[in-house]
C-alpha cells in the first residue's frame, strides 16, 4: 500500500478492466473477445501495458470499506453519458459473468504517481441495467449503464462442489473401485442403528 504520510494533498483514480469473451456490436455480428478499460482519472494511464481511457465524472463506482478479512460485498459501476448507438454493444454482447477488476492509484497533485496500483475489487458482472434520462427542454437523452458486480469471494461462497454418491460418479474418478456399486440397492432401505 502506498505510504501517504508525507503528502498534504493527493488525488486518486479508479481503473476498471472488463474482459468480455463474447462481444459484438450488432445482433447478427460475430462474437469476438473485447477488453474494456476506463478510469475516473483525468489522463490516460498505462497499467501492465494496457491503456485506461479517462471517463472522469461519467464513471461512478460505489464506495467500499477496507477490511482485514475478505468479504463478499458487491459493487455497482455506473457509466453515464453513453451515446444511444453504443447501447447496442452492451445489449448484443454477453456481459453477464464477465470478469471485472478495479485498481486504485494514488497521485500527487502534479500527476506523479505514488506507489503501485492496488487491487480494490475483483469479481464478475452479475447483472446490468440500462436507464435513459430524457431532458424535455433541450430534447436530448442520455443513457446510464449500471453494472452490478459480485465480489470473487461471494462467487466462491455460492459455488457448489462435491460429488454424487453413486457408482457412475465413483467410476469417473476411480475406474476400478467397487465401493459404491451397492449404493443403488441400498437406496430407500431402513437401517436400525444401535439395535442389539
Amino acid at each position: 500500500m502506498a505510504n501517504l504520510d508525507t503528502y498534504t494533498a493527493v488525488k486518486t483514480g479508479l481503473f476498471v478492466r472488463i474482459q468480455i469473451d463474447e462481444y459484438r456490436t450488432t445482433s447478427g455480428g460475430a462474437y469476438s473477445e473485447q477488453v474494456l478499460r476506463f478510469s475516473t482519472y483525468d489522463d490516460t494511464k498505462v497499467i501492465n501495458t494496457e491503456s485506461y481511457v479517462p471517463l472522469g465524472r461519467l464513471l461512478n463506482i460505489t464506495s467500499s470499506t477496507s477490511e482485514i478479512r475478505p468479504t463478499g460485498d458487491s459493487i455497482t459501476v455506473t457509466l453515464s453519458g453513453i451515446p444511444t448507438d453504443a447501447i447496442a454493444e452492451i445489449v448484443y454482447s454477453k456481459i453477464k459473468g464477465a470478469p471485472i477488476e478495479i485498481h486504485r492509484g494514488y497521485f500527487q497533485i502534479n500527476g506523479t504517481q505514488i506507489g503501485d496500483y492496488e487491487g480494490k475489487f475483483f469479481g464478475s458482472i452479475n447483472n446490468y441495467s440500462i436507464q435513459e434520462e430524457y431532458d424535455v427542454e433541450s430534447r436530448t437523452a442520455s443513457n446510464l449503464i449500471i453494472l452490478e458486480c459480485n465480489n470473487i469471494v461471494n462467487t466462491l461462497e455460492q459455488k457448489i462442489s462435491g460429488r454424487k454418491t453413486n457408482p457412475q460418479s465413483q467410476k469417473t474418478f476411480y475406474s476400478t473401485d467397487t465401493s459404491m456399486d451397492r449404493v443403488p440397492a441400498l437406496k430407500n432401505s431402513k437401517f436400525d442403528f444401535g439395535a442389539p
